[in-house]
């Protein structure tokens, strides 16, 4: 866990996700607030906003009125941006603390989500955790029917109703995410719960405060993949697997130099995707508000 982040049982439980697909895009594991050995370039990372940047899924004819449906609305962003200088798995600390102080990446996030504020640039000190991305397969995401959570037919099962943290825990595929003390809890390994896979799957499931949630999972199955695919880079090996080449970094705090969500939440999440081959970095934003 990213270090000098207090996170509740049930935060560390929802931090966890899943997808499939033969796609062309695609990342890199594990965690932690990482202190970089390697000094970045001279003159610090350079970043350009991608503002005609496309997605199947966000801002889509076909994904974008679910996303509403399940309370994400303009809470929500997905953007991408192009980085100067190559990027390593040792300068990524060094990135994100350069990204999140720039000037032009801080007015292109303002302008898609007001959820972020940093007041203090030079303060900023990005603590991060890496995300797994070696999952590549919808059927990882088979445990849930494995432990009783869906039916064969894509039936949601429910439950009777509690909330944890303001998080109302109404069907077993939640209880599977959020309940640690739950025996269906051990249907996904701590590791499992680090996939990218997963998290996508399990921020959907969760969506916003006015989420309106399926009673079937197809279609959050559908829109996981699509996610998945928008935000990561792949490639083919010699063998025919897939290797993803993003590395992935799920924020959790900007330090002293900003704010990074509205309100406190279990269903918070940001992540910064960087695809090393072309230099491309997306964003994955959400910040929770509730209704009152």
């Amino acid at each position: 866990r990213a270090q000098g982040v207090a996170q509740t049982p049930s935060a560390r439980a929802l931090a966890a996700f899943v997808v499939d697909r033969s796609f062309r895009r695609q990342a890199m594991p594990l965690l932690i607030e990482e202190l970089n050995e390697e000094a970045p370039p001279e003159e610090g990372f350079r970043f350009h906003w991608m503002p005609d940047a496309r997605f199947g899924s966000f801002g889509s004819d076909k994904v974008q009125p679910l996303l509403d449906k399940w309370g994400f609305g303009p809470d929500m962003a997905m953007c991408s941006f192009r980085v100067e200088q190559p990027v390593t798995p040792d300068t990524l600390q060094a990135m994100l603390d350069d990204f999140f102080k720039d000037r032009g990446v801080l007015a292109a996030l303002a302008q898609v989500t007001p959820g972020i504020r940093v007041l203090n640039p030079p303060r900023v000190r990005v603590q991060w955790e890496r995300m797994s991305t070696k999952a590549v397969s919808m059927s990882f995401l088979n445990k849930f029917e494995e432990a009783g959570a869906i039916g064969k037919s894509g039936h949601i099962r429910g439950r009777i109703e509690e909330e944890v943290e303001g998080v109302p825990i109404n069907n077993l595929i939640r209880e599977v995410i959020l309940c640690e003390e739950s025996e269906l809890y051990d249907a996904f390994s701590e590791q499992d719960r680090k996939e990218f896979l997963f998290r996508i799957f399990s921020h959907l499931i969760f969506g916003g405060a006015s989420n309106q949630w399926e009673d079937h999972v197809e279609e959050y199955f559908r829109v996981t993949k699509e996610v998945y695919k928008d935000l990561l880079s792949a490639r083919r090996t010699d063998t025919g697997d897939v290797d993803v080449v993003s590395h992935v970094a799920s924020i959790r705090s900007l330090g002293a130099g900003g704010q990074l969500f509205p309100k406190e939440s279990p269903l918070n999440f940001c992540y910064v995707i960087v695809d090393p081959l072309m230099r491309h970095v997306r964003v994955w934003y959400f910040g929770y508000r509730p209704f009152w």
